[in-house]
Order: C-alpha cells, then sequence, then structure tokens
C-alpha cells in the first residue's frame, strides 16, 4: 500500500500522485451480505472467496440483510469498504487538483479551526490560517458563500477509519497573485528608485520594510538619519508608512533578493544646508544633541554638528561635560571649520577674553584676595581667585603653628578664606597663595637665648609639652633641661630660655629657668 500523506508532507501539489495512485488502484464490485452479525458483515466476492466489511457505522449495518445488494471498494491493502459515491469524485478531482486546477468551492460550515467546504459535492476543508487577507475573525459570515481554491494537500483521517480529507486553500492564490505582481514591480525597482513602505520591524542595527508583499528591505541605522542614532525607535515606528530611497539591489545565493534602503538621502545633508560663508571667528547657537567624556555636540540649525572640546568649555578648567544637559541652548565661537572633511570645532571659553591675557592688570603679588576653595587634596587646597583664574595653598602656607595632615577635617569645598598672592607664573598660569602669612611670623618673635613665660599643656616620659603664653606657639622641654626636684603639674606657668629655633620643623626647644 502506498503510504498515505499528512497534510505537511503531501505539500507540494506535486505529491497528489502518491494520493491519485493509491486510489488509482482501488477496484469497484457489486456483490451481496453472506454474513451479518451485531458488530459485523462479510461480503461475497465473485471468485467465491468474502472479506470482512471495515469502516461501517451501525445504521449501515442495521439497514443489511443477508442476500442484500450491495456495492464495494477493496483497496490495495486488502480492505473493503462499503462504496460512498465518492471513489469517482476523487479521481475527477485530484487529477485536476494535480494540475493547478482552481475550483469554485461552497462554504458548508465553519469551526474554531476553519471552514468545511464542498467542490463539486467532495467535502474538503480550509484551515483559518488559508483563509487569506478576507478573513475577518467572524468565520460564521463565510457559510453559504462561494470562494476559488486550490486543493493544496489530502490529509489522513486516522480517527475516521483512514479516510481521506482534503486540504484547500485561498491564500495560495492570493500569494500566487502578489507574487506575480511583485515580480512586475521588481522588473521597474533600480538603484534610486523612491519606494513606499511599510515598517515591518525595528532591530538595534536598522529597520526592517516592506515594500511588495514578500519583498522586505533594510535601513541600516547608518542610514535613518544625518544626524547619530543610537536607537531607530527614535526615528520611525512599526507599522508606520514611510517613503525610502533604493540604495542598492544584491541576489544572494540562495536566489533571494537583498535591498538596502536609504530614508535619510531623502533630505539634504547637513553641510549642503550650512551657510557656504560661514568662516572661523563666526559665533552660532544650537542645542546640545551630545554629551562624552572629552566634550559637547552642538547641533546647528542646518543639521551640522559642532564639537566643543573640554578644553575649550570655559577658561576654568574645573568646569567639564557634567555641568550641561542635553538639548540646552549654547553660543560658541567657530575655531574650526574643515569644508572637505565635514568637521566643525567650536569653543564656548573664547566667547569671553582669557582672563591671564592681563592678569598683571588684575592681580600681584602681595594682593590679599577673597578666595574659595574648589579642590581639597593631600598637598594642599585649590581656589578660585576670579572667573578663570585659580591658584593653590600648599598645605605647609595654611598655619604658621598647625601641622595639618587631614585637610578634608579642616576645609570644606565651598569655604571662603582670605590668602595672600606669593607668586603668578603667567606663562604656566600658575599662582600660589598663602593663608598663614595673612598673619606676621610668630616664629620671628624669638630668639635662641630669650626669656619667656611657657604654659604646661603635657608631661611625657621625653619632656614637657608647652605654649608659649604670648601667642601660643608649641614649644618642648626636654627632660634633660628640667632639673631632678622640680615639682610641675598641668597648666602651670614656667619661666623658660629658648633653647634652639626650628621653624621648619615647628619646634622651640626651652629650658627651665
Amino acid at each position: 500500500m502506498t503510504d498515505k500523506l499528512s497534510i505537511d508532507q503531501a505539500y507540494p501539489l506535486h505529491e497528489f500522485s502518491n494520493v491519485i495512485q493509491y486510489i488509482s488502484d482501488i477496484q469497484y464490485y457489486h456483490t451481496i451480505v453472506e454474513f451479518k452479525s451485531e458488530e459485523n458483515t462479510i461480503v461475497a466476492f465473485p471468485n467465491n472467496d468474502t472479506c470482512l466489511l471495515s469502516a461501517l457505522e451501525p445504521e449501515d449495518i442495521n439497514g443489511l440483510e443477508l442476500g442484500s445488494d450491495i456495492k464495494i471498494l477493496y483497496e490495495a491493502d486488502g480492505r473493503a469498504v462499503k462504496d460512498n459515491s465518492k471513489l469517482a469524485l476523487y479521481l475527477n478531482i485530484l487529477p485536476r487538483a494535480k494540475d493547478g486546477q482552481i475550483f469554485k468551492a461552497t462554504v458548508v460550515g465553519a469551526t474554531k479551526q476553519g471552514l468545511l467546504m464542498s467542490i463539486e459535492g467532495l467535502q474538503c476543508f480550509m484551515p483559518k490560517g488559508q483563509v487569506g487577507r478576507e478573513r475577518n475573525g467572524d468565520l460564521q459570515s463565510f457559510v453559504g458563500k462561494s470562494i476559488d481554491v486550490k486543493l493544496i494537500s489530502v490529509k489522513l483521517k486516522e480517527e475516521e477509519s483512514n479516510r481521506f480529507l482534503p486540504i484547500v486553500s485561498h491564500k495560495i492564490l492570493e500569494d500566487e497573485n502578489n507574487a506575480i505582481d511583485t515580480q512586475s514591480k521588481l522588473q521597474d525597482l533600480k538603484v534610486g528608485s523612491i519606494v513606499q513602505g511599510i515598517v515591518k520591524s525595528i532591530a538595534n542595527y536598522g529597520v526592517f520594510v516592506t515594500l511588495f508583499p514578500s519583498i522586505d528591505g533594510l535601513i541600516h541605522i547608518t542610514d535613518l538619519s544625518w544626524e547619530r542614532v543610537s536607537n531607530p525607535s527614535d526615528i520611525v515606528s512599526i507599522g508606520q508608512n514611510i517613503t525610502v530611497v533604493i540604495l542598492d539591489i544584491n541576489q544572494t545565493n540562495d536566489g533571494k533578493l537583498k535591498i538596502s534602503l536609504g530614508l535619510k538621502q531623502l533630505s539634504r545633508r547637513p553641510w549642503e544646508r550650512l551657510d557656504k560663508d560661514t568662516r572661523e571667528g563666526n559665533i552660532v547657537s544650537g542645542s546640545i544633541c551630545n554629551i562624552t567624556d572629552y566634550g559637547i555636540f552642538i547641533k546647528l540649525p542646518s543639521g551640522v554638528q559642532g564639537l566643543v572640546h573640554k578644553s575649550e568649555l570655559s577658561w576654568d578648567t574645573k568646569v567639564s561635560s557634567i555641568d550641561f544637559t542635553k538639548g540646552q541652548i549654547l553660543s560658541a565661537k567657530i575655531i574650526n571649520i574643515d569644508w572637505e572633511k565635514e568637521k566643525l570645532l567650536l569653543s564656548i571659553k573664547q566667547m569671553v577674553a582669557d582672563p591671564w591675557k592681563d592678569i598683571e592688570n588684575k592681580i600681584s603679588i602681595g594682593d590679599i584676595v577673597e578666595a574659595t576653595i574648589i579642590n581639597i587634596t593631600n598637598f594642599g587646597i585649590f581656589v578660585n581667585i576670579a572667573d578663570g583664574i585659580e591658584g593653590m595653598i600648599h598645605v605647609s602656607e595654611l598655619s604658621w603653628t598647625e601641622k595639618i595632615k587631614k585637610l578634608k577635617e579642616y576645609y570644606t569645598i565651598g569655604d571662603h578664606l582670605d590668602a595672600v598672592i606669593i607668586s603668578i607664573n603667567k606663562d604656566k598660569r600658575k599662582i600660589e597663595l598663602s593663608h598663614k602669612r595673612i598673619l606676621p611670623n610668630p616664629w620671628q618673635n624669638y630668639t635662641v637665648g630669650q626669656h619667656v613665660t611657657a604654659i604646661v599643656i603635657g608631661i611625657e616620659k621625653q619632656g614637657i609639652q608647652v605654649k608659649l603664653a604670648n601667642d601660643h606657639l608649641p614649644a618642648f622641654i626636654p627632660a634633660k633641661l628640667v632639673p631632678n626636684d622640680f615639682a610641675i603639674g598641668e597648666s602651670e606657668i614656667l619661666k623658660c630660655q629658648v633653647q634652639e629655633i626650628d621653624e621648619n620643623k615647628r619646634i622651640i626647644i626651652l629650658a627651665i629657668v
């Protein structure tokens, strides 16, 4: 027996020959009933042989009597079935279906799965997915209508004793018509053609656009806009009707068409829209369109994007890209324009004069200024003196008397303090300041041999920690310079003589007198 075919196996049409061969081998007999019981019926063959009838319904058995005439079909696998008058229909319709004939089918019923149909009396089934574009969700609305169809396969119905169910499709006719229409349109499609399409899907690398049924093209992300695009969904949306231009048409090894599309090419390039009289030194305005670690990009009304490098943001070196926001409107000076390479460099800081240009007319060594702390390091603090002018106070220039190790415990960014300018290097754009020199140097008030009054602040094995009564400078009395029987208590006032002065180490050595 020829293998019976499932709906998937029977597609495409040329495999109808298997089914046609199978039913062509079926033999027709007009015979009588030889034996009958409640469950079985045996019929006679011309050669005095007998055979058990298969696939009889209870009503068929009840309608038969011994000796009754009966028409049967005898299949190649030795099975006999009662003739249901469909063999002639199969033999008439299937060969025509194999040749691709289009049938006019009448819808006789509807289920959730599809439509029950009749082709010249032969019962067929059209799955829901084969109805085509006319399907509106309510399959009952098709009952009683006639629809053009093609028979696409024959499904084996195991639950009905291996009977065949022809499967038909209207969608295949639509697809064939679309294919013909598409081929016609493709012949007119050329590089440079402007066509309409519908956005089918969006990927991170571009947008797929349906031009004709079963024909798609790709707009690469770089061809969506003259501006930099990070997310194609910012430009188009699925289902949107768009106009595109054909950039390239290629046929792959498997015969498929690869069509490259462009969207930005339908508008003038930004550099073509930029005024040709634009020169270095011109002031331009635009909005910030991108912010990076190395600078910000400003988009001009023409669409041209110019870079303001981080070094051109401000004369204040502490200003960086993070101090700006996307969409912010700014004016900047053109410092370089390259029409050939299409590069534009801008500067914001050069919109105002360089504050260092005439620094000598603004400040001098010895000037006392109010400084604002803008940064704190281990070796000192950086301060702002005026717009674009900064300086540093080294840790050694903060106090005459205290050894400050953790500056952040004493100072906070944004604090104000007075300082005196002690050096200016215009070439290196560096200014050194001192906070301690606002006051006189207390170390210069003392000389070796001088008699002083000291207050005890601590007693150690190595000696006595004291501070000088006049200005609270720290001092130290070594144990060897303290008389053996000399009784000393906390906060006691002592008469001493200066033995040694070391301003760098911030220490004065005393002896009790």
